[in-house]
Protein backbone atom coordinates (compact mmCIF):
# COMPACT_ATOMS: atom_id res chain seq x y z
CA UNK A 1 0.00 0.00 0.00
CA UNK A 2 1.89 3.45 -1.17
CA UNK A 3 1.16 6.74 1.07
CA UNK A 4 -1.01 7.95 -1.56
CA UNK A 5 -3.53 5.18 -0.30
CA UNK A 6 -2.35 5.96 3.46
CA UNK A 7 -5.37 7.58 5.61
CA UNK A 8 -2.45 8.91 7.96
CA UNK A 9 1.45 9.33 8.02
CA UNK A 10 1.89 8.99 11.85
CA UNK A 11 -0.48 7.86 14.56
CA UNK A 12 0.25 9.58 18.04
CA UNK A 13 -1.26 7.44 20.99
CA UNK A 14 -1.23 8.46 25.01
CA UNK A 15 -0.53 6.41 27.39
CA UNK A 16 -2.19 6.55 30.76
CA UNK A 17 -5.79 6.39 30.49
CA UNK A 18 -5.41 5.89 26.72
CA UNK A 19 -3.52 2.44 26.51
CA UNK A 20 -2.32 1.93 30.07
CA UNK A 21 -4.10 1.40 33.15
CA UNK A 22 -3.87 5.54 35.10
CA UNK A 23 -3.70 3.85 38.85
CA UNK A 24 -1.68 0.85 38.71
CA UNK A 25 1.60 -1.13 36.59
CA UNK A 26 -0.63 -3.18 33.95
CA UNK A 27 0.60 -4.49 30.58
CA UNK A 28 -1.13 -3.55 27.14
CA UNK A 29 -4.20 -5.52 26.33
CA UNK A 30 -4.04 -7.80 23.47
CA UNK A 31 -6.81 -5.79 21.57
CA UNK A 32 -4.42 -2.59 22.08
CA UNK A 33 -0.95 -5.08 21.26
CA UNK A 34 -2.93 -6.42 17.87
CA UNK A 35 -4.33 -3.15 16.62
CA UNK A 36 -1.07 -1.28 16.65
CA UNK A 37 1.04 -3.85 15.24
CA UNK A 38 -1.57 -4.17 12.34
CA UNK A 39 -1.31 -0.31 11.74
CA UNK A 40 2.32 -0.29 11.65
CA UNK A 41 2.57 -3.54 9.47
CA UNK A 42 0.23 -1.32 7.24
CA UNK A 43 3.39 1.08 6.65
CA UNK A 44 1.93 3.89 8.65
CA UNK A 45 4.24 4.61 12.28
CA UNK A 46 3.12 4.97 15.26
CA UNK A 47 4.44 7.39 18.31
CA UNK A 48 3.52 7.98 21.92
CA UNK A 49 2.44 11.28 22.90
CA UNK A 50 2.93 11.81 26.93
CA UNK A 51 3.78 13.23 29.98
CA UNK A 52 6.08 10.14 31.07
CA UNK A 53 9.64 10.68 31.41
CA UNK A 54 11.40 9.68 28.08
CA UNK A 55 13.31 6.93 29.51
CA UNK A 56 9.67 5.42 31.10
CA UNK A 57 8.60 5.16 27.59
CA UNK A 58 11.27 3.75 25.87
CA UNK A 59 10.42 0.47 27.86
CA UNK A 60 6.94 0.71 26.60
CA UNK A 61 7.76 2.00 22.93
CA UNK A 62 10.11 -0.76 23.01
CA UNK A 63 7.09 -3.70 23.75
CA UNK A 64 4.91 -1.68 20.99
CA UNK A 65 7.91 -1.65 18.69
CA UNK A 66 7.56 2.13 18.11
CA UNK A 67 10.67 2.95 16.69
CA UNK A 68 9.64 6.65 15.40
CA UNK A 69 11.02 9.83 18.00
CA UNK A 70 8.61 9.95 20.93
CA UNK A 71 6.75 13.26 22.42
CA UNK A 72 7.72 13.03 25.97
CA UNK A 73 7.32 14.69 29.60
CA UNK A 74 4.14 16.93 28.31
CA UNK A 75 6.43 17.80 25.12
CA UNK A 76 9.13 19.19 27.14
CA UNK A 77 11.35 16.24 25.71
CA UNK A 78 11.16 14.70 22.31
CA UNK A 79 13.67 11.77 21.60
CA UNK A 80 14.55 8.55 19.71
CA UNK A 81 13.71 5.32 21.43
CA UNK A 82 15.80 3.15 19.99
CA UNK A 83 19.06 5.35 20.57
CA UNK A 84 18.47 7.41 23.73
CA UNK A 85 19.47 10.27 21.97
CA UNK A 86 17.04 13.41 23.08
CA UNK A 87 16.57 15.86 19.63
CA UNK A 88 14.65 18.78 21.52
CA UNK A 89 14.00 19.86 24.85
CA UNK A 90 12.43 22.62 27.02
CA UNK A 91 13.45 22.99 30.95
CA UNK A 92 11.80 25.38 33.50
CA UNK A 93 13.32 28.94 34.05
CA UNK A 94 14.90 28.35 36.96
CA UNK A 95 13.72 31.41 38.74
CA UNK A 96 10.17 29.83 37.94
CA UNK A 97 11.36 26.46 39.61
CA UNK A 98 12.65 28.59 42.79
CA UNK A 99 8.95 29.93 43.42
CA UNK A 100 7.36 26.58 42.54
CA UNK A 101 10.04 24.87 45.37
CA UNK A 102 9.37 27.56 47.96
CA UNK A 103 5.65 27.20 47.61
CA UNK A 104 6.01 22.92 47.60
CA UNK A 105 8.16 23.71 51.00
CA UNK A 106 5.58 25.85 52.23
CA UNK A 107 2.40 23.81 51.37
CA UNK A 108 4.35 20.47 52.25
CA UNK A 109 2.00 18.72 49.05
CA UNK A 110 3.31 15.49 47.71
CA UNK A 111 5.15 16.56 44.56
CA UNK A 112 8.10 15.86 42.62
CA UNK A 113 11.12 17.36 40.23
CA UNK A 114 11.83 15.57 37.40
CA UNK A 115 15.65 16.77 35.74
CA UNK A 116 16.98 15.59 32.72
CA UNK A 117 20.63 14.68 32.52
CA UNK A 118 23.19 14.50 29.72
CA UNK A 119 22.36 10.83 28.29
CA UNK A 120 18.76 11.27 28.53
CA UNK A 121 18.37 9.49 31.57
CA UNK A 122 15.77 11.36 34.35
CA UNK A 123 16.15 12.02 38.20
CA UNK A 124 13.21 12.07 40.31
CA UNK A 125 12.92 13.99 43.64
CA UNK A 126 10.32 13.74 45.76
CA UNK A 127 9.68 15.76 48.92
CA UNK A 128 7.65 13.23 51.52
CA UNK A 129 5.60 10.56 51.66
CA UNK A 130 2.11 8.82 52.67
CA UNK A 131 2.37 5.16 52.31
CA UNK A 132 0.80 4.42 49.01
CA UNK A 133 4.14 3.46 47.30
CA UNK A 134 2.39 1.52 44.36
CA UNK A 135 0.38 4.49 43.39
CA UNK A 136 3.76 6.73 43.78
CA UNK A 137 6.02 4.00 41.80
CA UNK A 138 3.68 3.90 38.99
CA UNK A 139 2.45 7.64 38.28
CA UNK A 140 5.99 8.90 39.60
CA UNK A 141 8.47 6.50 37.78
CA UNK A 142 11.16 4.75 40.20
CA UNK A 143 13.95 5.21 41.64
CA UNK A 144 13.14 7.97 43.35
CA UNK A 145 15.36 10.37 45.25
CA UNK A 146 13.78 11.69 48.79
CA UNK A 147 14.49 15.34 49.31
CA UNK A 148 12.53 17.04 51.80
CA UNK A 149 13.05 20.88 51.10
CA UNK A 150 12.77 21.41 47.35
CA UNK A 151 14.38 25.11 48.03
CA UNK A 152 17.41 23.51 48.80
CA UNK A 153 17.39 21.69 45.80
CA UNK A 154 17.86 24.66 43.47
CA UNK A 155 19.65 26.99 45.76
CA UNK A 156 23.12 26.95 44.11
CA UNK A 157 23.71 30.16 41.67
CA UNK A 158 24.56 27.18 38.78
CA UNK A 159 21.76 24.89 39.90
CA UNK A 160 20.21 23.16 37.20
CA UNK A 161 16.43 23.81 36.27
CA UNK A 162 13.71 20.64 36.27
CA UNK A 163 12.14 19.67 33.19
CA UNK A 164 8.89 19.21 35.05
CA UNK A 165 7.34 18.91 37.92
CA UNK A 166 3.85 16.62 39.58
CA UNK A 167 1.95 17.95 42.43
CA UNK A 168 -0.61 15.01 44.30
CA UNK A 169 -4.31 16.27 44.87
CA UNK A 170 -7.73 14.52 45.01
CA UNK A 171 -10.42 16.57 43.70
CA UNK A 172 -13.48 14.35 44.42
CA UNK A 173 -11.99 14.36 48.00
CA UNK A 174 -12.37 18.15 47.90
CA UNK A 175 -9.18 18.79 47.12
CA UNK A 176 -8.61 20.57 43.99
CA UNK A 177 -4.75 22.20 43.57
CA UNK A 178 -5.21 23.19 40.11
CA UNK A 179 -6.94 26.93 40.14
CA UNK A 180 -4.45 27.42 42.99
CA UNK A 181 -1.41 26.69 40.53
CA UNK A 182 -3.08 28.15 37.87
CA UNK A 183 -3.48 31.58 39.57
CA UNK A 184 -0.05 31.50 41.16
CA UNK A 185 2.34 29.93 38.21
CA UNK A 186 0.18 30.39 35.06
CA UNK A 187 1.74 33.38 33.70
CA UNK A 188 5.17 31.84 34.20
CA UNK A 189 4.47 27.84 33.40
CA UNK A 190 1.97 25.88 31.26
CA UNK A 191 0.16 23.99 34.26
CA UNK A 192 -2.51 21.06 33.54
CA UNK A 193 -4.09 18.16 35.12
CA UNK A 194 -2.83 14.96 33.93
CA UNK A 195 -4.65 12.37 35.87
CA UNK A 196 -7.76 12.58 37.82
CA UNK A 197 -5.18 13.01 40.97
CA UNK A 198 -2.32 14.65 39.44
CA UNK A 199 -1.22 18.35 38.37
CA UNK A 200 1.81 18.93 36.30
CA UNK A 201 4.09 22.10 35.33
CA UNK A 202 5.91 22.91 32.39
CA UNK A 203 7.57 25.75 30.82
CA UNK A 204 5.48 28.08 29.45
CA UNK A 205 4.07 27.29 26.24
CA UNK A 206 5.56 24.07 26.45
CA UNK A 207 2.72 21.25 25.99
CA UNK A 208 1.63 18.08 24.19
CA UNK A 209 0.82 20.29 21.23
CA UNK A 210 4.24 21.94 20.78
CA UNK A 211 6.02 18.69 20.98
CA UNK A 212 3.99 16.64 18.28
CA UNK A 213 4.38 20.64 16.30
CA UNK A 214 8.43 19.92 16.79
CA UNK A 215 7.59 15.88 16.14
CA UNK A 216 6.82 16.68 13.17
CA UNK A 217 9.26 19.37 11.81
CA UNK A 218 11.50 16.49 12.78
CA UNK A 219 9.50 13.75 10.55
CA UNK A 220 9.17 16.17 7.62
CA UNK A 221 4.81 15.11 8.25
CA UNK A 222 2.08 17.44 7.57
CA UNK A 223 -0.11 17.68 11.02
CA UNK A 224 -2.96 17.32 9.33
CA UNK A 225 -2.10 13.88 8.08
CA UNK A 226 -1.50 12.68 11.80
CA UNK A 227 -4.25 10.93 14.37
CA UNK A 228 -4.05 11.13 17.82
CA UNK A 229 -5.84 9.49 20.52
CA UNK A 230 -5.80 10.60 24.39
CA UNK A 231 -7.71 10.95 27.27
CA UNK A 232 -6.73 13.50 29.86
CA UNK A 233 -6.63 17.95 29.91
CA UNK A 234 -3.13 17.51 28.91
CA UNK A 235 -3.57 15.58 25.56
CA UNK A 236 -6.09 18.65 24.07
CA UNK A 237 -2.84 20.59 23.22
CA UNK A 238 -1.81 17.89 20.70
CA UNK A 239 -5.52 16.73 19.95
CA UNK A 240 -5.66 20.07 18.91
CA UNK A 241 -2.41 19.94 17.08
CA UNK A 242 -3.26 17.25 14.52
CA UNK A 243 -6.02 16.66 11.57
CA UNK A 244 -7.46 14.18 13.58
CA UNK A 245 -8.50 14.24 17.24
CA UNK A 246 -9.82 11.12 19.08
CA UNK A 247 -10.69 11.44 22.71
CA UNK A 248 -11.55 7.93 25.26
CA UNK A 249 -14.93 7.58 26.23
CA UNK A 250 -13.21 8.16 29.82
CA UNK A 251 -12.33 11.56 28.79
CA UNK A 252 -13.73 14.59 30.58
CA UNK A 253 -16.07 17.21 28.66
CA UNK A 254 -12.99 19.56 28.01
CA UNK A 255 -10.63 17.31 26.02
CA UNK A 256 -14.30 15.36 24.50
CA UNK A 257 -14.86 18.71 23.45
CA UNK A 258 -11.90 19.04 20.66
CA UNK A 259 -12.40 15.43 19.29
CA UNK A 260 -13.38 14.68 16.09
CA UNK A 261 -14.87 11.08 17.69
CA UNK A 262 -15.36 9.80 21.14
CA UNK A 263 -14.13 6.01 21.05
CA UNK A 264 -15.10 3.34 23.89
CA UNK A 265 -13.04 3.68 27.44
CA UNK A 266 -9.60 2.21 27.88
CA UNK A 267 -11.82 -0.86 29.37
CA UNK A 268 -13.35 -1.23 26.49
CA UNK A 269 -10.18 -1.21 24.32
CA UNK A 270 -11.43 2.59 23.32
CA UNK A 271 -7.73 3.16 21.20
CA UNK A 272 -7.82 -0.05 19.06
CA UNK A 273 -11.28 0.72 18.55
CA UNK A 274 -10.45 3.51 17.26
CA UNK A 275 -7.45 2.11 15.03
CA UNK A 276 -9.41 -0.23 13.24
CA UNK A 277 -12.28 2.54 12.76
CA UNK A 278 -10.32 5.38 11.48
CA UNK A 279 -7.17 2.90 9.47
CA UNK A 280 -7.24 -0.88 9.79
CA UNK A 281 -10.92 -1.06 8.43
CA UNK A 282 -10.61 1.64 5.74
CA UNK A 283 -7.45 0.18 4.53
CA UNK A 284 -8.92 -2.70 3.79
CA UNK A 285 -11.45 -1.20 1.53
Amino acid sequence: MNSVNRPFDLVILDLDGTILDPYKSADFTPAVMEAVAAVQASGIPVTIGTGRTFDFVRHYAKILNVTTPVVTTQGAVVGNPVTGEVLAESILPLDASRAVAEWVDESERITVFYFTQADGSVTIYQNRNEGDDEFYDHVFGTPRVMQQSFRDLLAADNAHPPVKFITVDNPEAGDDIDPTLQARFSQNLYITRTHPKLVEGTALGVNKGEGVRKLCQILGIDRSRVLAIGDSNNDIPMLEAVGTAVAMGNAGEPVRAVADWIAPSIDDDGAAVALHKFILERMRL
